[in-house]
């Protein structure tokens, strides 16, 4: 099962809320878990969950956004988001509230994918809003700039490695996906996000793609771009990178 949960939460005056505590939040997180659940999601070397926390301009207030990817992650995280009223910050040395507690999007991988892959038409392309700051992993190397290819196997890691049943595993699909879309405009930026003493660099803004070719690719990248609002895209999506929100678009690209 795939879910979205939205937790707002009240910090004590004066004190700001920036994405880069994606880390610290992160640490609350397992905290707040049993020592059993915490130690087995570090032994994952892909975490069933993602998050990051942002300020939310429209209602004012800050929002901390876990993705599940897993019912068993869904399950633990919700228990100890509902058990508490506080989570104490160490590296900060406050405690902040928890105000409200919200699943926003809840639906199976099967659901999921005979949304696209049944639907009428074909998605024509989709926009990605980075939220956090975004970036990849090749050969040991750090990648700081948007690479569709190494977008599209990120996805694809996490949903075969997650989906009980509907498997995405056709050979070489991340390149086939790559080359079969377009990119159409852009805004966007370097940026670092410091991880326990160190920074890690990449990008935020958005983007939009636009796809062609076969209709099977077509659905497979506008499936891939919803996706990744529950995994989030690229490294360190558990502690707070890689968050995006996405939208797909059903008509001609101009």
């Amino acid at each position: 099962m795939l879910a979205t949960i939205e937790v707002v939460l009240e910090f004590p005056n004066h004190e700001k809320i920036y994405p880069a505590m994606g880390s610290i939040m992160h640490g609350a997180l397992m905290d707040s878990l049993s020592q059993e659940t915490a130690t087995y999601f570090h032994t994952m070397s892909l975490r069933p969950y993602s998050q990051c926390i942002r300020w939310d301009k429209e209602s004012q207030q800050p929002i901390w956004r876990i993705g599940t990817l897993t019912d068993y992650a869904f399950t633990q995280i919700m228990e100890a988001l509902q058990s508490v009223s506080h989570i104490y910050l160490k590296q900060k040395g406050y405690a902040i509230q928890v105000q409200r507690i919200t699943v926003k999007k809840q639906l199976s991988y099967e659901e999921l994918a005979r949304s696209f892959l049944q639907a009428e038409s074909p998605p024509s392309g989709a926009d990605y809003e980075f939220l956090t700051v975004t970036g990849f992993k090749q050969a040991g190397r750090y990648v700081i700039w948007p690479n569709n290819q190494l977008m599209y196997q990120n996805l694809l890691n996490r949903w075969n490695t997650f989906s009980p049943h509907v498997k995405l595993e056709a050979e070489a699909l991340a390149v086939q996906l790559d080359a079969h879309c377009r990119l159409m405009r852009y805004q966007l930026h370097s940026q670092a996000f410091p991880i326990e003493g160190r920074l890690v660099y990449g990008f935020s803004g958005s983007q939009r793609l636009t796809f062609y070719g076969y209709d099977m690719l077509k659905r497979l990248q506008g499936l891939l771009a919803i996706f990744a609002e529950f995994s989030g895209i690229g490294i360190k999506t558990a502690l707070g990178m890689g968050a995006v929100h996405t939208h797909v678009i059903y008509k001609e690209i101009l």
